[in-house]
C-alpha cells in the first residue's frame, strides 16, 4: 500500500496498537487456557491451539499510518510461500532467484504470522498433500477468520462471502447425501440387469448348442437318407433290366406260342388231306405215321406253356383283383369327406332342433297350462263377476277432462284406477304430479334451478334408460363431430341438446331435467349411477367410454375366435376362458374362475363344455345387463380401489402433494404404465389440461386421491417397481 492511500487517522486503545519496524513483541503464553480449535468431522477429541489474538497484530486495517508496506510486484511472491512450503516437506533443495528476491524484500508481519500460523497447522494435521480434505479446509477456515476480525473494514464483505462459500459447501454436502442412496440403488439396479443379461446370454448359449447340434443331427440324417436313395435307385435300376429280359423272354415265348399255333394248325389241315387221300403211297402213309408223332409233341409242348401262362394269369387276377386305380381312390376320399362333414353338420342342426323343439314342447305346456287356467278364471268371472265399468266415464268429471284421465289410466288395472280416483277426490293425486322446484341457490346445479312447480312426466325404468341411452349416443356423436380438444361438460351439453329438440321450450327443458334427476335417485345402479354421476362433475366421463370399450374389445375378441373356430355360437369352455385371460392379463386365476363360474350360471346350458357367448352382453327391457356383465364391472372397480389406495400408501402421510411426488408414486405402483396413460391420470389428479402440468401447484392429497378414483384410472401392467428391488 502506498503513503497517499493511508486512511484517515482513528483513535485507539493504547492495547490495541501495532509496533511498526522489524522488532517482535512477545505475548506471555496461555497453554490450553487460551483460544483453541477443535476438529468435530473426523472425531478426534484434540484441541489445537491457537496464538493469542495480540499476536497477529490486529486492527492494521484501521489505525491510519501504522499498516505496513509492500511493493505490488512483491505480491506475487506471497502465493508461492505455501507451496514452498509443500516442495520443502517433499524434499525439494532447489533454490531459484525468485527465492533470493524475496528475502530482500520484507513481507508484512500480519501476513508472514498468517503464514507461520498456516503452516504449523497443516504440519501438525499432517495435510502437506494438497488436494480437497476437511482437514486443510479447517486450517484455511480458521487463518481466515482471523483475517476477517482484523479487518474490521471490509469483514461484512469478508463474511458475506465467507457465509456464501459455506452455503455453497453445506448445500452441495447435502446434495451428496441426497444422492448417496440413489447411487446405491443405481448400482444395485445394475447389477439386477447385467446378471439378468448373463442370464439371458446363457439361455442363448445353451440354446444354440441344442440346435447346433440338432442340425448336426439332421445333417446325419440327410446324409443316410441320400445313401439309402442312391442304393434304392440301384435297385430300381436292377429290378427294371431284370423286368425287361424277363419281358424279352415273354416275348420270345409268346412269338414261339405262335408259330406253334401255325404249325398245329398246318400239321391239321394236311391230315385232313391225307385222310382225303386214303389211296396214297406207301412211303406217304410211314411219313403220315411220322407226322402225328412231331404233333404230339408239339402239342405236349403248347399245353405246359398254355398252363404256365393260365397259372401266371389266375396269380395275378388273385392279387390284383380287389385294387382299384388311384385316380378313382382319391375321388371316393374326396366325396366321402363331402359326405362326413355334411353329416356332421346335420346332426349339429338335428341336435340344436331337438333341443329347440324339447324348449318349445315346454313352452307348448305352459302355454296350455296358462290357457287351462286363464279359460277357468274366465268361466269362474262370467259366473259371479260384476259387468265392467265404463272408466271414460271418469274423464268427464275430474279436472283435465278426457285426455288427464288417459294420461293417469293408461296401462293400469281396475284396482290401480281405483286407487288414482280415490286420489283425485283426497287432492293426493295433484301433489304426485309435480316436483317441488329446488330454488335458485349457488349449491343447487343450474340445470335444476327453479322457483315453483315443475311437471311430473312419470318415466318407468324403460323410459328413463331409453333416454339416457338417447343422450350418450347424441354426446359421443357431438364429440366425434367437435374439432375441440376436450369434450363439453355434460351438464351443458344436456342443456344444449334438449333446448334443441324441445324447440327452445325451457320448462320442458326443466321437466326433462327434474324427471332424470328423479330417475337416477330411484333407480341407483348401472346405467344411472354413472350417468348421474358424469352430469353432476363427480365422475370423469371417461369412465364411461372406458367400460363401453373394455365390453366391446371382450365382445370382438370372442367373436373372432368364433369365426376362427366356426363354433357358430357356441365356444368351447377352455376357449372361452383363453379369450377372458388374454383380454385381461393382470388379473388373477381366481377372479378369471371368478367370471367364468357367473358365465356358466348366467347361461345354465344343458351342456357345460360349450358356452353361447353372446347371450352375456343382452340387456333385457329395463336396460341391465346380466350378471356376468355386473361381475366384470364390479371387478374393474375393486380394481380400481386397490390401485387408489397403493398409490396413498406410497404417498404416505403428506397432507399436501407436488406433482413430481404423484408422478414417483404412479410410476412405483405401476411400473408398465405408458406415458400417455400416466399423463392423463396426472391431468386428472390436478384438474389442468396436460399441457399445463409444468405449473401445476401442490394439491391436498385426500382432493387428488378421489379425483382418481372418481376417473377412468386402472393398472396397465401385473409389475410393481418394489418387486424389482
Amino acid at each position: 500500500m502506498s503513503a497517499k492511500a493511508r486512511l484517515p487517522p482513528i483513535t485507539r486503545s493504547p492495547t490495541a496498537g501495532i509496533q511498526s519496524g522489524n522488532t517482535t513483541s512477545f505475548q506471555k503464553y496461555q497453554g490450553v487456557a487460551g483460544p483453541h480449535y477443535q476438529l468435530t468431522l473426523t472425531g478426534d477429541p484434540t484441541k489445537h491451539c491457537l496464538p493469542a489474538p495480540k499476536s497477529l497484530k490486529p486492527y492494521v486495517d484501521i489505525k491510519a499510518g501504522t499498516m505496513d508496506t509492500w511493493p505490488a510486484y512483491a505480491t506475487a511472491q506471497a502465493t508461492t510461500t505455501v507451496n514452498s512450503y509443500n516442495q520443502r516437506q517433499h524434499g525439494t533443495n532447489a533454490v531459484d532467484n525468485s527465492d533470493q528476491h524475496q528475502s530482500i524484500i520484507p513481507k508484512p508481519k500480519f501476513l508472514e504470522q498468517l503464514e507461520s500460523f498456516l503452516k504449523k497447522e497443516l504440519r501438525n494435521l499432517d495435510c502437506s498433500q494438497t488436494g480437497p480434505s476437511e482437514l486443510r479446509l479447517q486450517a484455511f477456515r480458521e487463518v481466515f477468520e482471523y483475517l476477517i476480525q482484523d479487518f474490521k473494514t471490509y469483514r461484512p464483505l469478508l463474511s458475506a462471502i465467507k457465509n456464501e462459500y459455506e452455503m455453497m459447501l453445506s448445500h452441495q454436502r447435502q446434495q451428496i447425501r441426497e444422492l448417496q442412496p440413489l447411487k446405491s440403488m443405481l448400482v444395485t439396479v445394475s447389477e439386477q440387469c447385467d446378471q439378468k443379461v448373463m442370464a439371458l446370454r446363457g439361455e442363448e448359449r445353451q440354446e444354440m448348442a441344442e440346435l447346433k447340434q440338432e442340425n448336426r443331427q439332421l445333417q446325419d440324417t440327410i446324409s443316410t437318407m441320400k445313401q439309402e436313395h442312391v442304393a434304392l435307385q440301384e435297385q430300381i435300376e436292377k429290378l427294371q433290366e431284370e423286368v425287361a429280359a424277363e419281358y424279352r423272354k415273354y416275348r420270345d415265348e409268346c412269338d414261339a406260342r405262335k408259330l406253334l399255333v401255325s404249325d398245329i394248325n398246318d400239321l391239321k389241315y394236311q391230315q385232313e388231306d391225307n385222310q382225303k387221300n386214303q389211296a396214297g403211297a406207301q412211303e406217304a402213309v410211314v411219313e403220315s405215321k411220322e407226322d402225328p408223332i412231331k404233333l404230339k409233341i408239339a402239342l405236349k409242348r403248347a399245353r405246359e406253356d398254355m398252363t404256365a401262362v393260365t397259372v401266371q394269369l389266375n396269380e395275378m387276377i388273385a392279387n390284383y383283383g380287389d385294387v382299384i386305380p388311384r385316380r378313382d381312390f382319391e375321388s371316393l376320399t374326396k366325396e366321402h369327406e363331402v359326405v362326413k362333414n355334411e353329416l356332421s353338420q346335420l346332426q349339429t342342426d338335428n341336435k340344436q332342433l331337438m333341443t329347440e323343439h324339447d324348449t318349445l314342447l315346454q313352452v307348448h305346456n305352459q302355454v296350455i297350462q296358462q290357457r287351462d287356467q286363464f279359460y277357468t278364471e274366465l268361466e269362474t268371472l262370467k259366473r259371479s263377476a260384476t259387468p265392467r265399468p265404463d272408466w271414460g266415464r271418469c274423464g268427464e268429471v275430474i279436472s283435465g277432462g278426457e285426455e288427464k284421465w288417459q294420461e293417469l289410466s293408461k296401462d293400469k288395472t281396475s284396482d290401480e284406477r281405483v286407487e288414482v280416483l280415490l286420489q283425485i277426490i283426497s287432492g293426493v293425486a295433484a301433489a304426485e304430479d309435480f316436483y317441488e322446484g329446488w330454488g335458485t341457490g349457488d349449491d343447487v346445479p343450474k340445470y335444476l334451478q327453479h322457483e315453483g312447480m315443475v311437471k311430473r312426466l312419470k318415466w318407468n325404468r324403460s323410459q328413463a334408460v331409453a333416454v339416457i341411452k338417447e343422450l350418450w349416443e347424441e354426446k359421443m356423436k357431438a364429440d366425434g363431430e367437435s374439432e375441440a380438444e376436450t369434450r363439453q361438460v355434460m351438464a351443458d351439453f344436456v342443456t344444449q341438446y334438449l333446448t334443441q329438440k324441445l324447440n327452445n321450450d325451457p320448462t320442458a327443458v326443466l321437466e326433462y331435467f327434474y324427471n332424470l334427476q328423479d330417475a337416477c335417485e330411484t333407480y341407483d345402479d348401472n346405467p344411472f349411477d354413472l350417468f348421474y354421476g358424469v352430469l353432476t362433475g363427480e365422475i370423469d366421463e371417461e369412465r364411461y367410454y372406458q367400460e363401453m370399450d373394455l365390453f366391446s374389445k371382450l365382445r370382438e375378441s370372442l367373436q373372432k375366435a368364433d369365426e376362427e373356430m366356426a363354433t357358430e355360437g357356441l365356444l368351447p369352455r377352455d376357449l372361452f376362458e383363453k379369450v377372458l385371460k388374454d383380454n385381461f392379463p393382470i388379473k388373477d386365476d381366481d377372479v378369471i374362475q371368478e367370471l367364468m363360474d357367473t358365465a356358466l350360471t348366467e347361461l345354465n346350458s344343458d351342456d357345460p363344455t360349450t358356452m353361447k357367448y353372446q347371450d352375456l352382453f343382452l340387456e333385457d327391457e329395463e336396460g341391465k345387463n346380466g350378471p356376468f356383465l355386473a361381475m366384470l364391472r364390479r371387478q374393474e372397480h375393486e380394481e380400481r380401489t386397490i390401485y387408489v389406495e397403493q398409490i396413498k400408501k406410497e404417498l404416505g402421510e403428506k397432507e399436501e402433494v407436488p406433482l413430481k411426488e404423484l408422478r414417483i408414486a404412479i410410476a412405483v405402483v405401476d411400473a408398465e404404465i405408458d406415458k400417455v396413460s400416466l399423463l392423463s391420470y396426472l391431468s386428472r389428479a390436478f384438474n389442468l389440461h396436460k399441457d399445463l402440468l409444468n405449473d401445476a401447484e401442490p394439491q391436498p392429497i385426500d382432493v387428488i386421491l378421489k379425483r382418481l378414483s372418481t376417473g377412468a384410472v386402472r393398472r396397465i401392467g401385473k409389475l410393481n417397481t418394489s418387486d424389482m428391488m
